[in-house]
């Protein structure tokens, strides 16, 4: 049952970050990707290669509707990744972990910062990959983080209303 409700959540948040927050770009300076909290979220427990797999189905979609070819497919492998990575670093006892990852199951302030490195991470990728060049990094650095703090805005949000619950 766990999984039916992590897979509608995907799909509402894919089509809300493809019909709604794909056309909002405001003065060119705003890119929220919130499509990636269904990946923060998923549970530990899952295989390297689902995780991956996900990682693949979900960055590749991306790129089918916003016309990026490749540049969210890498990016979500690379969160999926280093996802693996950073939670044995974050959480004290991380094979207890055994629903999907959320400020309630490993602490709000593990949470916070596991969120904050993986969106940073992630938006660093798409957003340099997108510009492809180092030539304007300064412009690109401060749209990796207006981006990124719209985006941790709207996955600590989403969280905190999901623990409310």
């Amino acid at each position: 049952m766990e999984w039916i409700k992590h897979i509608i959540l995907l799909v509402i948040v894919f089509l809300i970050q493809v019909l709604l927050i794909g056309n909002l770009h405001l003065w060119g300076i705003c890119h929220p990707y919130i499509y990636i909290l269904c990946l923060l979220m998923l549970p530990i427990t899952l295989p390297i290669w689902a995780e991956m797999l996900i990682g693949v189905v979900v960055g590749g979609l991306m790129d089918i509707f916003s016309n990026t070819p490749g540049v969210h497919f890498a990016s979500c492998v690379l969160l999926m990744y280093v996802r693996r990575l950073i939670i044995p670093r974050l959480v004290f006892e991380p094979e207890r972990l055994s629903g999907p990852i959320t400020s309630e199951s490993i602490g709000p302030h593990a949470f916070f910062q596991y969120v904050i490195l993986l969106t940073l991470l992630h938006h660093t990728a798409v957003l340099q990959l997108s510009a492809w060049s180092f030539s304007h990094i300064g412009w690109t650095l401060l749209v990796i983080l207006v981006s990124s703090m719209i985006s941790i805005g709207v996955i600590l949000l989403f969280d905190l209303i999901q623990t409310r619950r």
